[in-house]
């Protein structure tokens, strides 16, 4: 697994510095590491049709997969979907689902708290990790 580390997103004048950007397979890949980044993330850096990823029903790292010319391939999801895992309350347990959609079928309303967000799952996939 090809794993390359960048600096931080936007390390110089970041208000969100707990996003790490990291290159897996040739995407790039932007982890969320609190509710505030995750939001930030989600909502202000991924494009529509990037991939957003989570672990379903556990508080965790949002994750986006940044979409150019190319699909991820199944197994550069599931190398994505482990990091997710990996920054989740779901690290350490044996299996765990992690939903993954394009970025437009996320949001959030009002009065929600930081980090929280609403999936549309009919235009959601799933992968045990």
């Amino acid at each position: 697994m090809r794993i390359k580390k960048y600096k931080s997103f936007n390390e110089s004048k970041n208000k969100f510095p707990n996003i790490k950007t990291l290159d897996i397979d040739g995407f790039i890949v932007y982890l969320g590491r609190d509710a505030k980044s995750n939001d930030h993330l989600t909502f202000n850096v991924a494009d529509n049709d990037d991939i957003w990823m989570h672990v379903k029903g556990v508080p965790g790292s949002h994750v986006v997969i940044t979409i150019k010319d190319n699909i991820p391939t199944p197994e550069t999801i599931k190398k994505v979907a482990e990091i997710a895992k990996s920054n989740s309350k779901a690290k350490g347990t044996d299996k765990s689902t992690i939903v993954y959609c394009k970025r437009r079928f996320v949001s959030k309303r009002p009065g929600m708290n930081d980090g929280q967000v609403m999936v549309d799952y009919k235009n959601a996939h799933e992968v045990t990790i």
